[in-house]
């Protein structure tokens, strides 16, 4: 047991997720298998506790199996992470650019191009 532990966390380490990803899915088949069968056993109740009890078992079932899906939507296909500081207290502008570390490209930022005039000193006699 101890070796098929070590050699599947060698496979998650070297980046083959393919053992997960079966994992994922026999759960998520599982789970929805139970969902159908606890909501076809609720069907057949008499008394409305027992049928209660079935259907509460069975939503569970179908929530866990949906989470379960979405692990595996979320392992298939990984959301960019993108960096964003809100600093200031009051209105202010984000503009989130996500770039793919390949991608190489020689755009200037905004704060490149702007030019600021130079603050004027006032004299006394104008004041």
């Amino acid at each position: 047991m101890i070796k098929e532990l070590k050699q599947a966390g060698d496979e998650v380490v070297s980046g083959d997720l393919g053992r997960i990803e079966r994992t994922l899915t026999s759960q998520f088949l599982t789970l929805d298998t139970i969902f159908a069968n606890l909501a076809e056993r609720s069907r057949r109740q008499e008394y409305m506790k027992q049928m209660e009890t079935y259907l509460r078992l069975a939503l569970k079932a179908q929530a866990q199996a949906r989470a379960t899906a979405e692990a595996l939507a979320l392992l298939k296909n990984p959301q960019p992470y993108i960096n964003q500081a809100n600093i200031a207290q009051g209105h202010q502008q984000v503009n989130n650019v996500y770039r793919s570390p390949s991608a190489q490209t020689d755009l200037p930022t905004g704060a490149e191009n702007s030019q600021c005039a130079p603050n004027k000193v006032l004299d006394k006699e104008k004041i």
